[in-house]
């Protein structure tokens, strides 16, 4: 049986001030001393494999971990985060423009082909979440460790709960629902014996943040 190790960045500073993030936001004070805890924690676990989204807020956060654990990353977009509109990017979330663009975004959530400019819609979310669980699966290593992002993980545990194939109205159950804190801990299992090969194990384990 394969384990999949998902651990969240530490808070950026749009964690912070509450934006929509980009790309090039780095780690607070306090998401630096975040990375180190868990850079601690998962020391102790038998990592075989070490996978980053290139992000720099999840690439400063593997900084931490590598040096801990003695490994290199192996960057993969496959894991950075859900894209929204670029020009929203270190927008507020109260932004009135940015507010009524993302209402407009979940309203037509699912709606076949429909983009409101160039952000990543539900068949995007599938392909790439499809495609990451997949890339997973098919590794030799049995323990993976891989460092990713809020939204992005909930669309992949949405994909493992539902066999891959969830519908709009399960993602935004997910993704609204189910909170992440910055350098959780969650742990899916794989089983290709399974009928449902995917399950998850621990979602959002924050003890190492006290």
């Amino acid at each position: 049986m394969k384990t999949v190790y998902f651990v969240r960045h530490g808070e950026s500073i749009s964690n912070v001030s509450k934006a929509h993030q980009g790309i090039d936001e780095p780690l607070t004070e306090l998401g630096q001393k975040q990375a180190q805890f868990i850079a601690k924690r998962v020391a102790k676990l038998p990592i075989e494999a070490f996978i980053v989204s290139p992000v720099i807020r999840a690439h400063q956060t593997a900084e931490y971990i590598a040096k801990e654990i003695g490994k290199e990353p192996e960057f993969s977009e496959l894991f950075i985060e859900s894209r929204g509109p670029k020009r929203f990017w270190g927008l507020t979330n109260d932004d009135p423009t940015a507010k009524e663009a993302y209402s407009q975004i979940s309203k037509n959530y699912g709606t076949p082909g429909w983009h409101f400019e160039d952000e990543e819609n539900y068949e995007d979310h599938t392909r790439r979440a499809q495609a990451a669980l997949a890339f997973l699966a098919v590794r030799s290593e049995e323990k993976i460790l891989v460092v990713t992002h809020g939204l992005f993980l909930r669309i992949l545990i949405a994909h493992s709960i539902f066999d891959m194939k969830p519908t709009p109205q399960e993602i935004k159950k997910i993704t609204y629902n189910l909170e992440t804190a910055n350098t959780g801990i969650t742990i899916l299992h794989y089983d290709q014996g399974h009928a449902i090969p995917w399950r998850l194990w621990v979602w959002n384990d924050h003890a190492h943040l006290g």
